[in-house]
């Protein structure tokens, strides 16, 4: 059957902050591109803080006035919060200046009014987009990627381009089909969340930071992100065995866990709930190979680590960014290939990795993590990797410090710090 959809060099799945940022750069680029949307924005959706790093690529594709224009709010640093006492650390994204990026200040979003901007934003640069469309495959030609087969108000259509772009998020269409998707075997987290009225965010510097609490159960968490002036999100993440316990009921799961930590209890004693508690969970997976024959795999459709430095959304700009690169290459040389692909592919799983290691040392660590916050000699490093600046480098001294510090402790039983550290391994299994 004909399609009534016009001819296009590349297709997007998504409309998310991957699909929405690489549909950008491809118009801005001369790349013809049509975006397929399953549901209609806005629509909910968790990972409601960015890292500074995210700003440039907002600047690259001109974005970032309308970051300012809508005012969501200005994220300027982190603060952690002990698991018992009341002790609290703090770092400011001011400390680090980064390159290309003239603000100190990141930003706190409603995921909703965020991703429903990006993508009228990509429309707005020539972009088409398709909202309420979905994909049920990716057509495949051997085993080069040719084209799409979505359906429209219940009818499958198949629509044919030069190039394919797998931005469906945690749905990982592509992974899925070709059997590339594989679950991290160190990572078994579960998350509950809700938006808030009245919360305590405290006074001072610290305010409309994101707020990070140590609880007491196994490399357990709580997030607090300060949403608009009245509402702020509220999370908690521990091991699945954790959420078992509860059997069902999250709520008084979600109360226990607050419970845990006497900053976060009384951040939450004057709050009030408004909306319904959602759950998250099998969250950490990664992808055997991020590009093939006609297609690459953009955002958590390739990779998503943990959601404990908000690195999910600067992941689906950055791949968006380096993957939109290779792509406009690509087709101007006529040859989108695998190989051809591989610059994209090694960028991208470089910096991941990167992700990776530092979050699962802060797992090892946990509330002694602060002390690398602390140090005079760590801190900038440990600044520079929450803020996002983990590709394109080759060395991260920071990462062999904290793996010191964690070989130290576990060599004895009576070393001072040895029951703080975790029992997650190390090293990547896989």
């Amino acid at each position: 059957m004909s399609t009534p959809i016009p001819a296009t060099d590349v297709l997007i799945i998504g409309g998310g902050p991957a699909g929405s940022a690489i549909g950008a750069y491809l118009s801005k680029a001369g790349i013809s591109n049509t975006i397929f949307e399953s549901v209609n924005h806005p629509r909910a959706h968790v990972g409601e803080s960015m890292v500074t790093a995210s700003t440039r690529v907002f600047e690259e594709i001109g974005f970032l006035p309308t970051m300012e224009r809508e005012g969501f709010v200005h994220k300027f640093g982190a603060t952690w919060h002990a698991p018992a006492g009341r002790g609290t650390f703090s770092i400011r994204f001011g400390e680090f200046p980064q390159d290309d990026i003239d603000q100190d200040h990141t930003y706190h979003v409603d995921r909703a009014k965020l991703d429903m901007l990006l993508l009228k934003h990509a429309e707005s640069l020539g972009s088409k987009v398709c909202q309420g469309v979905g994909v049920d495959e990716v057509l495949m030609d051997g085993d080069r990627a040719c084209g799409l087969r979505v359906n429209v108000a219940g009818q499958s259509i198949d629509v044919h381009a030069r190039f394919v772009v797998d931005a469906s998020g945690r749905r990982t269409l592509l992974g899925n089909q070709l059997g590339l998707k594989k679950k991290d075997p160190l990572f078994d987290q579960y998350a509950v969340h809700a938006w808030y009225e009245d919360v305590a965010r405290g006074e001072g510097d610290s305010k409309d930071h994101i707020h990070i609490y140590f609880l007491e159960v196994e490399r357990g968490w709580a997030w607090q992100i300060p949403i608009t002036d009245e509402i702020t999100s509220m999370g908690v993440v521990a091991e699945k065995s954790v959420y078992r316990e509860a059997k069902g009921d999250m709520a008084a799961m979600f109360e226990r866990l607050v419970k845990s930590n006497d900053n976060l209890a009384d951040a939450m004693a004057p709050a009030r709930r408004v909306n319904d508690f959602k759950t998250e969970g099998d969250y950490s997976y990664s992808m055997t190979n991020f590009a093939g024959n006609g297609f690459v795999l953009v955002g958590d459709a390739a990779r998503f680590v943990d959601p404990i430095f908000s690195s999910g959304v600067s992941v689906a700009l950055y791949s968006a960014k380096f993957a939109s690169e290779s792509i406009v290459e690509a087709l101007k040389t006529g040859d989108v290939s695998e190989a051809a692909l591989q610059p994209y592919e090694r960028r991208l799983r470089a910096g991941v990795e990167i992700w990776y290691e530092f979050i699962r040392l802060y797992y090892k660590l946990l509330p002694l993590f602060t002390y690398f916050i602390q140090s005079k000699k760590h801190r900038l490093q440990v600044l520079r990797l929450l803020q996002g600046e983990v590709f394109d480098r080759t060395e991260v001294p920071v990462l062999d410090a904290m793996r010191e510090f964690i070989a130290q402790a576990e060599k004895s039983d009576k070393h001072a710090f040895r029951r703080q550290v975790t029992d997650l391994p190390v090293d990547d299994p896989a």
